[in-house]
């Protein structure tokens, strides 16, 4: 979507259209889900948008993803002829996702949101395994809102401070560098414990 449309849509209909764009765009959109939220956060330093109405729309726009997700797992969990049709692509999000669940258990949708495709993998694959869903709301949207705090306040926080395009991009490609430094180095000390407790 051009930018002026979206900026025009976001003026036409405010928080009804803000919804639908990130609902949408969770799903379809060719940009990572986190320029989606850094770029809400940033329209809410705007007189577009108030700052906590902007977060509260954006957290049930991801509701209703991970929502749909586990409702299309639930109802292909009640389906037996789902193994037949292995070469879908639901078929490849479920076998990533059983990997997580056979790996961590519940515990994968803990951190799903904060990896790209495992974000629609798990929710998908715990919709198939059966588990409640009120269980996966409970662990899986406290995830959700951490993520999205972190990425909306990035996007809210530059578009307070920074005034021109340039600083703009330039500084949040160094932030998301940074993040990917600490989440890469989070998970190489984490195999390296790993690895140490099966040698004990």
């Amino acid at each position: 979507m051009d930018t002026l449309i979206f900026i025009d849509f976001i003026k036409q209909y405010g928080y009804i259209a803000l919804f639908f764009t990130v609902a949408i765009g969770l799903f379809f959109f060719p940009v990572p889900n986190e320029v989606l939220l850094m770029s809400a956060g940033l329209l809410a330093t705007t007189k577009l948008l108030d700052p906590v109405p902007t977060f509260l729309v954006i957290f049930s726009s991801i509701i209703l993803h991970g929502t749909i997700l586990y409702v299309i797992g639930n109802a292909v969990y009640q389906h037996s002829n789902f193994e037949k049709k292995n070469q879908s692509i639901w078929h490849s999000r479920a076998e990533k996702g059983r990997e997580l669940l056979d790996q961590y258990g519940l515990k994968a949708a803990s951190f799903s949101y904060f990896f790209p495709f495992i974000r629609h993998a798990v929710p998908f694959s715990i919709g198939m395994s059966g588990i409640s869903y009120r269980l996966f709301a409970m662990i899986g949207f406290s995830s959700a809102f951490i993520w999205l705090s972190i990425y909306f306040f990035i996007g809210y926080y530059y578009g307070s401070s920074i005034r021109d395009w340039n600083s703009f991009i330039q500084n949040l490609i160094y932030t998301l560098f940074a993040l990917l430094a600490i989440v890469i180095v989070v998970q190489v000390i984490k195999r390296r414990k790993q690895r140490q407790r099966r040698m004990l």
